[in-house]
């Protein structure tokens, strides 16, 4: 695989088979994944003992928190941005002031591809 990115993820998904894909699709681009978490708690609780660089929020969460309120208290506490894997929805919450920087997101996302296509 071409260069590793120096990014640690915090994966947010709540389906299994999904969050199988991204997790082996991350690893097959040299990626550090902590997760997959399903709720808000557990990944705030997860976040303050880790240092991931980027939330991917893969989809919402099951607990009382949405994925956004997540993005937001991540941001807040401990400065850590956050995406949605979502092309669509994550462009419509560019102004929000959670949202991982265009660049942080481009690297992502290339990662993901490649591992994909790869497959």
């Amino acid at each position: 695989m071409d260069d590793p990115i120096n990014e640690t993820i915090l994966l947010i998904c709540d389906d299994e088979d999904r969050a199988t894909r991204l997790m082996a699709a991350l690893d097959e681009a040299q990626v550090s994944v902590i997760g997959p978490f399903t709720t808000a708690g557990l990944a705030l609780a997860v976040t303050a003992h880790t240092g991931p660089t980027v939330a991917l929020l893969a989809s919402q969460t099951t607990g009382q928190r949405s994925a956004e309120q997540l993005a937001q208290t991540l941001n807040d506490n401990w400065g850590v941005r956050s995406m949605l894997l979502d092309e669509t929805a994550h462009a419509a919450v560019e102004t929000v002031g959670w949202r991982a920087p265009d660049d942080q997101v481009a690297r992502v996302r290339r990662a993901l591809s490649r591992a994909f296509a790869a497959a």
